[in-house]
């Protein structure tokens, strides 16, 4: 049989239909797949010590033939396998803990050829070395001479391992033609970059006399090459996107009156930061240009967003178009649509509010579709097919990455090239904000209003729970509040986290029996969550028990305190995000991460990176070296293609070239007719036309 790129992977030499059903797990269907399947990192084979040769301290890899196994038992039921290891210079041992060695020895066998990679250290007998815990690879016959000794390591799936990848890919290599190039000639030779086909082969296969640092840091050609054309295709769908936004048909300019906007930030119970002012230009700039908004506004945990978000749509209101603000839940909504019925009280405008939870849906559909309403504060609820609106002026959505790319699509499409406003409270690292949000003109509000004090962030260790709650009682005693946030909702024995709903008890009955302790979590139904976080901002409840159902956007100033259960088992960004529920207000607030053990090397980083900053933007870039980039932010809901290869820490350079590139061809030849785009024009066509709502690029 004829192997193509689109052959089923089922069919390649190895593979068959059940094995095929294990790649499809990796996302491997077709031959093409398991091509664009690559390494995540590479062994090193040609640095091989004899064993005469260790030195203590350093990893190093040796070659030689496993002598024997033997199993000794320790104190408290541990034991210990040991392998004797044997070159022509001498013996090393090798040392497991708590593996059991019928474990070890279906993998490997006396006799056989093995190569050994870990950190050498010096035997009790202060002459012989040993390793504690080597990775042992078998070497097969011929294997050094296909891979020049380099092994590609790949991400696998239950029931394939290392070398069965490896041989699969051999084989797809062998057997598939080459790979379509997808990138202009032209763009490859200015960039001295090479063919598709040639980088794809080898990344699998990198020659014997690569540099072993760019193997490391994925930048031989041919990773340069691979990294270029995912970040490049990205963005030329962000300079099409931007091209689209700027050539369509005229959108909506609202007449911006001076004496309107003075007036609505003079009933401002606050003054604006220099940085809220400077947003609130930008937006006022855009909305009164032909041309349709299209913007992204982000910025600190309580900075002010919602108040330009505020004052924008009652601007919008004032000049006689209907406005829309959609929030990811019913609690946010509430909160907005009741701060924004202030501010509109003073200028006689209609708002209303549309969640699933809402009494008269009907009415209010129809008064909006009539344009009796000026301002639709909602969920969800807003994009029904049933919602209309008569004169959609200026459409905001908040906490973006809660919602897809759809959703706001579909929340845009109530109006005829609406003015539109996104928002996050999540920082979004330079980078990121470049691939996912190319398209959009970004704001950011980093000052804070005046009088802020910083919250204090420190790490509780079990035995010092106890200190936490005296703080926490002390903070209640003088008038403040507190929340203490759980994970999930229900006990689980496997995750072994404690529920939200047994330690209410435990607080309102024993912990803080003296004090008024309230519980919200995600699964109450809507009506009894409002009642509790309506008890809670009037102040008749001192202490808030949660799930991170509060982890967006609510704003009480009165609360001073947030200790977070199994902090260890959050990411940086939600504990951040967790973090900024408190200093709200001027007074001193605390933000405790109570832990549990045992805690991972990277939640260790994540709470030390706590407690040294509380910028949101250096958390967030942080959280991208620590997380990747393959979901963060939502990028699979956002419509993004999985980055194979790209890391947009590590390949900023590579994202600034790419963008570079991207946005001069579109510009130049935006429909991408010209002959040497044909190949780019189609990859664009299957990349986005489903996925990123790009149908118009064809």
């Amino acid at each position: 049989m004829t192997i193509k790129l689109d052959s089923e992977v089922q069919f390649l030499k190895g593979v068959g239909p059940r094995r095929a059903e294990q790649l499809a797990r990796l996302g491997i269907k077709t031959v093409g797949d398991l091509l664009l399947h690559f390494p995540v990192r590479y062994e090193d084979r040609r640095d091989i010590r004899a064993v005469a040769e260790l030195k203590e301290g350093e990893t190093q890899t040796v070659r030689g033939v496993i002598l024997s196994f033997t199993e000794t038992r320790l104190r408290f039921g541990k034991r210990m396998v040991n392998a004797v290891i044997k070159d022509a210079t001498g013996l090393l041992r090798a040392a497991w803990f708590n593996v059991r060695s019928d474990y070890l020895s279906k993998k490997f066998k006396p006799q056989m050829n093995i190569i050994a990679t870990g950190r050498v250290q010096l035997a009790r007998d202060g002459t012989s070395f040993e390793m504690h815990h080597p990775e042992i690879v078998v070497v097969e016959e011929g294997e050094d001479e296909a891979t020049g000794g380099i092994l590609p390591v790949y991400p696998l799936t239950e029931g394939v391992n290392q070398n069965t990848m490896r041989k699969i890919v051999s084989a797809a290599l062998a057997g598939a033609p080459a790979l379509p190039e997808n990138l202009p000639l032209p763009l490859l030779a200015k960039l001295h970059l090479p063919a598709r086909d040639a980088a794809v082969r080898l990344l699998h296969h990198p020659p014997k006399d690569t540099h072993p640092q760019k193997l490391a840091t994925f930048r031989t050609v041919a990773h340069k090459r691979m990294i270029f054309e995912e970040l490049f295709l990205i963005e030329c769908a962000m300079a099409v996107l931007r091209s689209r936004d700027t050539d369509r048909a005229r959108g909506i300019a609202i007449e911006v009156k001076k004496e309107h906007l003075d007036g609505i930030i003079s009933k401002l119970p606050f003054e604006l930061t220099p940085d809220q002012k400077n947003v609130l230009d930008e937006i006022v700039a855009d909305i009164s240009c032909p041309h349709p908004m299209n913007r992204l506004l982000q910025g600190e945990v309580g900075c002010g967003k919602t108040v330009v978000a505020a004052v924008a749509v009652t601007l919008a209101a004032l000049n006689g178009y209907q406005a829309v603000l959609m929030a990811p839940t019913e609690i946010l909504a509430e909160q907005h649509y009741k701060n924004i019925t202030r501010m509109h009280g003073a200028f006689s405008l209609k708002t209303a509010l549309l969640t699933s939870g809402t009494k008269k849906k009907d009415l209010i559909r129809e008064r909006a579709a009539n344009g009796e309403i000026d301002l639709l504060v909602g969920t969800h609820a807003l994009i029904q097919q049933r919602v209309g609106l008569k004169n959609l002026g200026l459409a905001v959505i908040d906490e973006q990455h809660r919602f897809g790319v759809m959703q706001r699509a579909e929340l845009i499409k109530k109006g005829a090239s609406p003015n539109t406003l996104i928002m996050t409270a999540t920082p979004i690292p330079r980078t990121l904000a470049m691939t996912l949000y190319g398209d959009l003109d970004i704001s950011v509000i980093r000052t804070m209003p005046k009088g802020r004090a910083a919250t204090e962030t420190r790490v509780i260790k079990p035995s010092e729970l106890s200190r936490a709650h005296v703080l926490i009682h002390r903070e209640v005693e003088k008038g403040r509040q507190a929340y203490v946030i759980y994970p999930i909702v229900e006990e689980s024995e496997k995750l072994e986290l404690k529920a939200a709903t047994l330690m209410f008890e435990e607080y309102r009955k024993n912990i803080f029996p003296d004090l008024r302790v309230g519980l919200v979590h995600g699964r109450m139904k809507q009506d009894e969550k409002a009642d509790v976080m309506a008890k809670f901002a009037e102040r008749e409840l001192d202490i808030l028990v949660s799930t991170t159902v509060i982890e967006v956007g609510i704003d009480q100033p009165n609360a001073t305190v947030i200790m977070i259960e199994h902090a260890e088992r959050f990411g940086l960004a939600q504990l951040h995000q967790l973090r900024g529920r408190v200093g709200r207000g001027t007074e001193q607030s605390h933000c405790l991460l109570a832990i549990q053990y045992p805690m991972s090397a990277v939640a260790k980083e994540r709470l030390k990176i706590m407690t040294q900053s509380t910028d949101g933007f250096f958390i967030a870039e942080k959280d991208m070296e620590l997380r990747g980039t393959g979901d963060l932010m939502g990028t699979r809901q956002s419509g993004l293609p999985t980055l194979r290869v790209a890391n947009l820490v590590r390949d900023f350079d590579i994202l600034v070239a790419a963008r570079k590139e991207a946005f001069e061809l579109i510009k130049e030849d935006p429909e991408l007719a010209r002959p040497e785009c044909t190949a780019l024009r189609k990859e664009m066509e299957r990349n986005w036309q489903e996925r990123f709502t790009l149908a118009d690029i064809a």
